[in-house]
């Protein structure tokens, strides 16, 4: 599976296409709050190191990125405990309920908390679908005066709606089915950073089984909290079994892939992006910045080093990852039905009392067939 994000200080957008009919493409629009520093990619001292990734065939092709807007605040209070349930969803076709089951099989597994239906945010993701359909463009900006029009960017048409989004994504695919799409997100940088956050409370999704010249059955699936809610604007926690800190693939993982898929843009420019490894990374609460002193990925029977680039928001070369996240990305694919191991060291600085505090973590995985 081919995949393409972009993320932005506060909106961000991704695409990912074949530029074939009946191919997969993936695409990501999030709303992020991020300070940025330098933009320099590049292996980080003292670290290697790599991970397993999906692939799909075909070449991709990118969506247009929408402009980059500053996310309001939250209040300065903690966030509530994982939500360990959610209710049933009402009114969704089988598709939309994979995504739904997908997604939150992902997050549960990974120690975090679940996504709730938002019948508001399901109108809107709806919408998208059906404007895609209608103007045959796959994309997450719509133009006004297009036929389906309800707003340009994803918080737009939440908004428009009656659902004022604090943060989160826009994810879309085209051309797969439902539950794949998720896998194909969760495998690349930009998107999981989206799909692994910790704070989101809610999520719509809308799907469209028809077919046009460039986008066919296509996933939207919005992800987000209320800005107006004083209570669940604040987010959620992870699960206290992980101890604040979400690794993926996950420890003891089987069957990962040995390639990442596409992303656009490339998160490791220079290098062909289908030749990536799927990335292993590391999620902290947003109000956390994790630095890395050693991120590594070894062949765990014989303790060689995987080449691989250490990517943060400190040295993202697209500016699109939150402060929150940190990721290793192989620069080429991993051997297939190999066992490999992640070792971390560093620091996590909360942004509210600027003291750090080191973080080791090290956990395996092992790649599939293929």
């Amino acid at each position: 599976m081919r995949n393409e994000t972009v993320c932005g200080d506060a909106n961000g957008g991704v695409g990912v296409g074949t530029g074939r009919a009946g191919a997969p493409r993936l695409a990501l629009a999030t709303l992020f709050w991020m300070a940025r520093a330098g933009a320099v990619c590049g292996v980080l001292a003292g670290c290697g190191g790599g991970g397993g990734g999906g692939d799909a065939a075909g070449a991709p092709s990118a969506s247009p990125a929408p402009v980059a807007a500053p996310a309001p605040a939250a209040a300065a209070s903690g966030p509530q405990a994982a939500v360990l349930t959610v209710a049933t969803p009402i009114g969704y076709d089988a598709d939309r309920l994979a995504a739904f089951e997908r997604l939150n099989a992902i997050r549960l597994s990974a120690g975090l908390g679940l996504l709730a239906q938002n019948a508001v945010l399901d109108q809107a993701a709806q919408a998208h679908a059906d404007w895609e359909i209608a103007n045959d463009t796959y994309a997450h900006a719509e133009a006004a005066g297009t036929s389906g029009f309800t707003g340009v960017n994803w918080w737009n048409r939440d908004e428009a709606l009656g659902y004022a989004p604090l943060g989160g994504a826009e994810v879309l695919s085209s051309g797969v089915g439902a539950a794949a799409a998720v896998d194909g997100l969760v495998n690349v940088v930009y998107h999981r950073a989206a799909l692994l956050a910790f704070e989101p409370l809610d999520v719509g999704i809308g799907w469209s089984g028809a077919v046009a010249g460039k986008v066919s059955q296509p996933l939207v699936m919005d992800l987000t909290r209320p800005a107006d809610d004083p209570v669940r604007s604040l987010g959620q926690a992870a699960q206290a079994a992980i101890a604040g800190v979400a690794v993926w693939p996950l420890d003891g993982a089987v069957g990962v892939a040995t390639r990442m898929g596409a992303e656009n843009p490339d998160p490791v420019p220079g290098v062909d992006v289908g030749t990536l490894g799927t990335p292993a990374s590391i999620t902290v609460s947003s109000a956390l910045t994790i630095a890395a002193t050693s991120f590594r990925l070894t062949h765990a029977g014989t303790g060689v080093d995987v080449p691989a680039i250490v990517l943060s928001n400190s040295n993202d070369p697209n500016f699109l990852l939150p402060p929150s996240f940190i990721a290793l990305v192989p620069v080429g694919p991993l051997q297939a039905d190999t066992t490999y191991a992640v070792s971390f060291t560093g620091s996590v600085v909360d942004g509210a009392l600027g003291t750090p505090r080191s973080l080791s973590k090290a956990w395996t995985f092992s790649t599939g067939s293929q």
